[in-house]
């Protein structure tokens, strides 16, 4: 990797951009930078590692926050970019930080997001290759292979960070050698090999407490043998199956003995189980028929009550089917006292008019149809006069809403008159402020044009400056270049000499004699013309390149004339004024004023065309509203006039068929021909027609009642003699109650059905062979069963806690040698687990105490020593050393990253903090170096090309200066170029290449400096 060119502005305390060419520098392979303390040396070395890692190294890193200088101007966004090769390629890296900018508008800040820009230079010029973070950081990390700490580290080498890791504990020192190195892997493996033994032993404790959970619960359930089980804890889970197995045999015996024992009682408890059935349906049968022999013989002594009670209900019977005709027969005549009674009290009600009532009838019949007219002509009558009034009101209220609708039109036409004189005002301010803003723009166009006209005109005016100097060196080449053929021609004779040989013939003349041959000193060769023309052909193509720049420069320029020249076009059709910057101000500054007026137009503008729309809707709603009032007065009008037409043909017809029913109806009335005498006429004549109809009715019912109770009279007596009663009065007198005759029939009933189940009962023979035998004792059967009983208990409950504790002990002994199966394998491999895990800790036999990543570090630490060493022993002379020592440390401290400094001159070997300032300087330099390269070569890193030395010089005397100057010139070989970050003023008179960095009010400046240490580059 190789640095070429930084450029910083507004990073740190620069405040402007700094540019920084490493190309020129690299060319003297050692440069120095140097510059008053706080000037910004530490801040070229952050911008370099931020461009590449987006980070600061170090303890600055907690200050990426402030990487924006103080000292920039408002506006300028913070930059840094690198210009380096890797891997064959020249990449371009700009990157941004995040920072907070002074908002455009208003007051406060804003903060601006992080940006970055990664570029890759081609046959063409800088090609983009990606703009998101996450991309950038995959690209590089993958062409420079070292982190942001490694890079720290091993290009920018901090001396005073490897000083302190010369004299660090090895805790310490382990940490700095983790962060160069990636021994991730094997700290893994350490703790892969921890977690494994911490897991397998976790998994054999939870097989162990799942064996123990199951002898406890085995205990609980087996309490006679508790205290057997009680001896097991003592001993061990694998132990365990055996004696289960022995003490589930035992169990299995006991359990045999007892199956035998329930077997001979369950057979005791079934014969006593069948002897209590027998007693006890012996028993049942004889009190069966004992109470059946009762109920017989009572049933037979009872024969004569039985007839009497039988003969009784028969009569009763004969009697109900009498009851009927009788109940007919009184209805009947009371039927016709009640017709008789009514009709008599109608007739005379009747007997004040001097008709007949069957004449009456006709008459009324007669009048009822032109009632009937003239009661429905009143109605029609009344219906209108009443609903008259009510289409007035209607009429009235519909000319009224016409007038208010009327009014409202005129009030909105004015208002949509004012309202479309303040939009036209408004819109006229608008148009005003729009025409100024239109030749704003067309002013800023003006500029911008008038500025890319300058720029094409600088342009061209170095395009023809080029295209004259190319034409010059052209034209040099060329007349070279034809010289030298010229030259070739007249030097035709020299060549011809150099081929002549004394004796041979000439290829011109052909003599073989040679007196005075041509000179040879000014022959041109065919190379040297090919290689002129091929010089010339190339500046031949610089001529035409620049030609071509030149054109193109020329046509821009010409097309930024032309737009300039249709811009003042278009500012001559818009305003009268001059076209100058004067013109912009004013133009400015009137819009600015006005802006404010525009905002207040459109609002107006705004709210007279809502007031516009909303007027318009009223409009038209009251257009439709006048429409609806006048259809609704015409609507009344027609309906007033028919209600008035049909209450004039209503009355009339009312007056005439009232007389025509004066006319025909004997009913009379006193009131006067108006409505209610209407209606008091239909309800005399509705109450003398019902009047006449009730006679009638009650004419036909006396009539017909008087000969049904004639019929009813003959049917009773027909009955009455074929029942056998003499009279009615007998027949009633039969009669038994309806509750008693109930009672007496259930008597009867229940009676025999007693009988026939006594009978029933007797009959059986199971019955009549019980009868037969002594009495039974079902007490005597019970109580024995009960004792049967009671020793089948005892042998069912030996024999299930026999059971249940075999089969226990079983599935105890099933369920530890299945714990025992699936925890085999971990119980083999936790021993060697154990040693491992141990010994990969630094505990158990590892007598150094050293971790596996330790070891590692070790062994790395150890290659670093021989790395540094070969540097070491230039820069000291050959006096020191580097030791590294694995020797155990005191106090059960990590052993194996010890170092020590071998003294050739004592031969003897001592701690590095012995060291004096100087010696410490060599020393961690070496260290530097030999870490710098074994971390690249550790990280598959590319070759640096470019390395930075921060301080400590100042600590070496001239001779020790010396060799440390020597050891950084073998740096130098291959290319490399090597920085050194110093403030010893004998440096600069020794290094020529220089980058001073100034510190001011207004922010640092950077100075490069190459060749002699007075000429600024």
């Amino acid at each position: 990797m190789k640095l070429h060119l930084l450029e910083l502005r507004a990073f740190g305390p620069f405040g402007d951009t700094e540019t920084i060419d490493f190309d020129a520098l690299g060319a003297h392979g050692l440069f120095l930078m140097h510059g008053p303390t706080g000037s910004g040396k530490t801040s070229v070395l952050d911008a370099i590692s931020f461009a590449i890692f987006s980070t600061v190294p170090g303890a600055r890193r907690s200050q990426a926050e402030r990487l924006a200088s103080d000292h920039a101007r408002p506006g300028v966004t913070p930059e840094v970019a690198l210009e380096f090769t890797v891997a064959g390629r020249r990449l371009r890296v700009t990157r941004s930080p995040r920072y907070f900018a002074v908002k455009k508008r208003g007051t406060g800040r804003v903060q601006r997001p992080a940006k970055v820009l990664l570029q890759e230079r081609t046959g063409t010029g800088w090609s983009t290759l990606s703009t998101r973070a996450d991309e950038v950081a995959e690209v590089l990390d993958e062409l420079i292979g070292l982190g942001a700490q490694q890079f720290a580290q091993v290009v920018l080498l901090p001396q005073g960070e490897f000083a302190a890791f010369l004299r660090a504990k090895a805790d310490d020192r382990a940490d700095l050698l983790r962060k160069l190195f990636d021994i991730s892997r094997f700290g893994d493996l350490e703790q892969w090999l921890v977690d494994t033994r911490r897991s397998v032993r976790a998994a054999i404790d939870a097989k162990d407490a799942q064996i123990r959970t199951a002898v406890v619960r085995a205990e609980e359930s087996l309490v006679d043998l508790a205290p057997q089980i009680e001896q097991w804890r003592e001993l061990s889970v694998c132990a365990l199956p055996t004696v289960i197995e022995s003490t589930r045999e035992h169990t299995s015996e006991r359990l045999t003995h007892a199956l035998a024992a329930t077997d001979a009682t369950s057979a005791a408890l079934e014969n006593a189980t069948q002897q209590v059935d027998q007693e006890t349906t012996l028993a049942r049968l004889q009190q069966q028929g004992a109470r059946a022999g009762q109920v017989w013989q009572a049933w037979e002594e009872g024969a004569d009550q039985r007839a009497a009670l039988q003969q009784r209900l028969d009569r009763h019977v004969c009697a109900t089917r009498v009851q009927g005709a009788i109940r007919a027969l009184e209805r009947a005549r009371v039927r016709e006292q009640q017709a008789q009674t009514a009709l008599a009290r109608v007739t005379g009600e009747l007997a004040e008019l001097t008709t007949a009532p069957e004449q009456l009838r006709v008459s009324v019949a007669q009048a009822e149809p032109a009632l009937a007219q003239a009661a429905e002509a009143a109605r029609i009558l009344d219906r209108a006069e009443r609903t008259l009034p009510a289409v007035v009101t209607t009429l009235n209220a519909a000319e009224a809403a016409k007038e208010t609708v009327r009014t409202a039109q005129r009030q909105v036409a004015e208002r949509l008159q004012v309202l479309a004189t303040t939009a036209l005002a408004a819109g006229q301010t608008i148009d005003t402020v729009a025409d100024l803003e239109r030749r704003e723009l067309v002013l800023a166009e003006w500029q911008q044009a008038r500025d890319r006209v300058a720029s094409a005109t600088k342009i061209l005016s170095a395009a023809q400056r080029s295209l004259e100097a190319a034409r010059t060196v052209f034209l040099d080449a060329e007349r070279a270049a034809v010289d030298l053929r010229v030259r070739r021609l007249a030097g035709f004779a020299g060549e011809l000499a150099e081929g002549l040989v004394t004796g041979d013939p000439c290829p011109v003349c052909g003599s073989c004699e040679h007196p005075a041959p041509a000179s040879s000193a000014s022959i041109v060769r065919q190379d040297d013309i090919d290689r002129a023309e091929a010089e010339a052909a190339t500046r031949r193509k610089e001529y035409d390149e620049a030609g071509r720049r030149a054109a193109a420069a020329r046509g821009t320029t010409e097309t930024s004339q032309s737009a300039l020249e249709l811009i003042q076009v278009r500012w001559c059709e818009l305003a009268a004024e001059t076209l100058d910057e004067s013109t912009a101000a004013t133009i400015r500054a009137e819009v600015q004023r006005r802006r404010s007026s525009v905002d207040r137009a459109e609002a107006v503008l705004a709210s007279c065309e809502q007031q516009k729309v909303d007027l318009t809707h009223r409009a038209e709603q009251l257009q439709h509203e006048e429409k609806q009032a006048d259809e609704s007065a015409i609507r009344a009008t027609t309906e007033r006039d028919s209600l008035q037409t049909q209450a004039a043909d209503a009355r009339t017809r009312r007056d005439d068929c009232l007389a025509t029913h004066d006319e025909l109806c004997p009913c009379r009335a006193t009131s006067e021909h108006d409505d209610e005498r209407v209606e008091s006429i239909v309800l005399v004549h509705k109450a003398l027609s019902s009047k006449l109809q009730q006679w009638a009715e009650l004419s036909r019912q006396a009539e017909d009642a008087g000969s049904t109770a004639e019929d009813c009279s003959q049917e009773l007596n027909r009955q009455l003699d074929d029942e056998g009663f003499l009279d009615a009065a007998e027949a009633v007198t039969a009669r038994i109650a309806a509750p008693e005759e109930a009672e007496l029939r259930r008597q009867l009933e229940h009676a025999h059905n007693l009988a026939q189940q006594a009978r029933g009962v007797l009959d059986q023979p199971e019955v009549q062979e019980a009868m037969a035998q002594t009495p039974a004792d079902p007490a005597a059967a019970a109580a024995r069963r009960r004792a049967a009983l009671e020793e089948n208990k005892k042998a069912q409950s030996v024999f299930e806690y026999a059971k249940r504790a075999a089969g226990s002990l079983e599935r105890l002994g099933e369920d530890v040698r299945q714990h025992l199966a699936q925890s085999e394998a971990d119980r083999e491999r936790l021993p060697a687990l154990d040693r491992l895990a141990d010994l990969v800790s630094g505990a158990g036999d590892n007598a150094l105490h050293m971790r596996l990543s330790a070891y590692v570090l070790a062994a790395r630490l150890e290659h670093v020593t021989t790395l540094a060493n070969h540097q070491l022993a230039i820069m000291s002379g050959g006096r020191y050393q580097l030791e590294h020592t694995d020797a155990k440390a005191k106090g059960g401290a990590r052993s194996g990253l010890g170092l020590q400094v071998l003294d050739s001159w004592t031969g003897t070997s001592r701690d590095t903090a012995s060291l004096s300032g100087g010696e410490t300087f060599m020393v961690s330099l070496a260290l530097a170096l030999a870490l710098g390269q074994a971390v690249l070569h550790e990280a598959g890193g590319r070759p640096l090309q470019t390395l930075l030395v921060d301080e400590g010089f100042g600590s070496l005397d001239d001779e020790s200066l010396e060799l440390v100057m020597q050891v950084l010139d073998e740096l130098r070989s291959g290319g490399r170029t090597v920085g050194i970050v110093s403030h010893v003023s004998e440096l600069r008179t020794r290094v020529p290449a220089q980058i001073r960095v100034h510190k001011t009010e207004q922010g640092s400046r950077v100075e490069v400096l190459v060749g002699d240490a007075g000429s600024a580059a």
